[in-house]
């Protein structure tokens, strides 16, 4: 049992040095821009869990906050010039801010409602910067100034900065956890009626899980734009990237700080090497296809995610095994 322990608290820090060390041991690119993004993915997914997964309040306004970010960064690096890497982390603040105001206004609603506003705040944000050209550059978007580094190092400041990200994302994570305010908004979760008779001030608790939440996603948003140089409306609004936070949230297990981690690194690798293998006119079709079959999956055989079952499985044994209880509606975080 001592040596289990051992295991489970050093493994994160036997696999954050290993990723520290990546970049020395694999200069090349492709493999760095994979971890990146799924560094990227993760973070994201695991800021989405805290309102999706602690609160229960399933979000499609992430890639709102996510594109928000990315203009923003984009605006303050061309006419400023103010670099990303200094920008990135009081862009996220400005989306947290703006999370907690649509979380005032959004949190009043529950259920499909609440997925239904966040929805169409992404599309007002999208349409916005599609209309002011003078500023966004319109459909042509914006075309940023490349950092001033060789080609075979360009990537490294971001696989770090993403890294770094990851880091704090599961930090708070754990720490929400472990608190009364996690506490809190788990008990909305499971019945937000009672937790509100029982004390719990739940509106300010949605809107700071919001904010903290939307933080992630405004900064990682920063961080793309300035990696791929280039910004567009399409790009930066890509509702494919919301998608991608819920099912790895569901993959891993909603509402554990591993459970987002352990989905966005089986399901962003999957993905990458099934754009790469197949041809660029199927591609986009097939991945779309191959997201809904692994959320069909994960309702029907793993509805509490890969942690909750396996946990199940150790306790009760592979003969006996029956699915947990999950502890919330994966019909509901479906949509």
């Amino acid at each position: 049992m001592k040596i289990e322990r051992r295991l489970r608290r050093s493994w994160p820090w036997a696999a954050l040095a290993l990723f520290l060390v990546v970049p020395l041991a694999l200069p090349e690119g492709f493999y760095l821009d994979l971890l990146m993004f799924t560094f990227m993915y993760a973070a994201m997914s695991v800021g989405w869990d805290i309102m999706g997964g602690y609160a229960g309040y399933v979000s499609l306004g992430h890639v709102g906050f996510f594109g928000l970010g990315s203009y923003t960064a984009a605006l303050l690096l061309v006419h400023l010039g103010l670099p990303v890497f200094l920008t990135a982390p009081l862009v996220g603040v400005m989306a947290s801010l703006l999370g907690a105001g649509l979380g005032f206004i959004s949190l009043r609603t529950r259920g499909p409602a609440f997925v239904i506003v966040t929805l169409t705040f992404t599309y007002v944000a999208q349409l916005l910067m599609l209309d002011l050209k003078g500023v966004t550059g319109g459909s042509q978007g914006l075309f940023l100034p490349l950092l001033d580094l060789p080609a075979n190092l360009i990537i490294v400041p971001f696989y770090y900065a993403m890294l770094a990200l990851l880091v704090i994302a599961i930090l708070v994570s754990i720490v929400i956890r472990r608190s009364k305010f996690g506490l809190g908004l788990i008990a909305i979760r499971e019945d937000e009626g009672k937790a509100e008779a029982s004390g719990v001030n739940t509106s300010l608790y949605k809107i700071l899980a919001f904010a903290i939440s939307v933080w992630f996603a405004g900064t990682a948003g920063a961080l793309h734009a300035q990696y791929l140089n280039y910004v567009d409306p399409d790009l930066a609004f890509e509702l494919i990237i919301t998608l991608n936070l819920i099912i790895m949230s569901l993959f891993g297990g909603r509402g554990i700080v591993w459970g987002p981690v352990l989905g966005a690194f089986v399901i962003y690798p999957l993905s990458a090497y099934l754009v790469f293998l197949l041809p660029s006119r199927l591609a986009g079709q097939l991945h779309l296809v191959a997201l809904g079959v692994v959320l069909v999956l994960v309702v029907m055989f793993m509805p509490d995610g890969v942690i909750r079952t396996y946990q199940a499985w150790r306790r009760k044994g592979p003969n006996d095994y029956r699915p947990v209880e999950p502890q919330a509606s994966m019909a509901e975080a479906a949509g």
